[in-house]
């Protein structure tokens, strides 16, 4: 089986004022569409963008955990010839991905799998004002060990919601309630309040010299994490992280806090992050 690795890149689907494309983070919104294709709400449709050919498709692994797989082809003969797509959106270890795997020689044009799976995904995300890109990865990740981790996370998580929104939604619900318990103490919105008094001003200069400028969460979030990996600062709300960085609209909760989870471990084999966090340790 031959197979190759996209990375999922997320803008609005219509530029801004000026032309420019605008990052944003749609993990969240393509979860829900991989949810309700999964549940027949919208499905997804499988169209060969050079003939019209349609294809049919069923999961090879249901949702969860931030994971799917779906076998994508066609009917010869009375055998199905197709194509696996995994879609792993969990952000384990790696920014969100797709792996495309194809089975069988007839059916083993990756690049035209990529563009029909990228066509469908944004047929269904028309009306959300964001649209994705699959960028192939040039580099040797370790996605077959994180596809099983991903699994393995979800069936766990299966345990709250056997057919599960990615595994998540009583938990959901629990902490939706506790916010609403006016007796459950809140966690401060104010940034400041998780740096050391002592170095505070100079912290957050540096975070925001190493965050401003990036637009996509595996780059915006390296300083942040290095800080509070070392223990050198306390784990920002997201709230508290969105204001003070102006980023609500380029990463979601959900990918905020499983950058901020210490179990998670997505900077492995990053240059960069270590670059930081060699810094670090000399400077604070």
């Amino acid at each position: 089986m031959k197979y190759k690795v996209f990375f999922i890149r997320y803008v609005q689907s219509t530029p801004d004022l000026f032309g420019n494309v605008v990052p944003v983070d749609g993990t969240d919104v393509l979860k829900s569409v991989i949810i309700n294709d999964f549940r027949k709400r919208k499905e997804l449709s499988f169209i060969n963008p050079r003939n019209g050919k349609i294809y049919y498709r069923h999961y090879a692994i249901m949702p969860q955990g931030g994971l799917a797989v779906i076998d994508v082809g066609k009917y010869e003969d009375g055998n199905f010839v197709y194509a696996s797509v995994a879609i792993n959106l969990s952000r384990n270890q790696y920014q969100p991905y797709i792996v495309i795997g194809c089975h069988h020689s007839g059916f083993s044009d990756i690049n035209l799998i990529a563009d029909m799976v990228t066509q469908s995904l944004n047929w269904a995300l028309n009306d959300s004002n964001i649209a994705v890109k699959l960028v192939a990865c040039n580099k040797s990740i370790a996605w077959e060990k994180d596809i099983v981790h991903t699994y393995l996370n979800g069936m766990e998580s299966r345990m709250f919601n056997p057919m599960n929104a990615f595994g998540f939604e009583l938990i959901e619900e629990h902490f939706e309630a506790l916010g609403k318990n006016p007796n459950k103490h809140r966690k401060s919105a104010n940034f400041d309040d998780y740096l050391p008094r002592a170095k505070r001003q100079e912290i957050k200069a540096w975070l925001h010299n190493e965050t401003d400028q990036y637009m996509y969460p595996v780059d915006m979030m390296r300083a942040i994490r290095v800080l509070y990996e070392l223990n050198i600062i306390k784990k920002p709300t997201y709230e508290a992280f969105v204001r003070e960085f102006g980023k609500e609209h380029l990463i979601a909760v959900s990918t905020y806090n499983s950058y901020m989870n210490l179990n998670n471990n997505p900077y492995e084999n990053d240059t960069a992050y270590e670059e930081i966090k060699a810094y670090v340790k000399e400077k604070f």
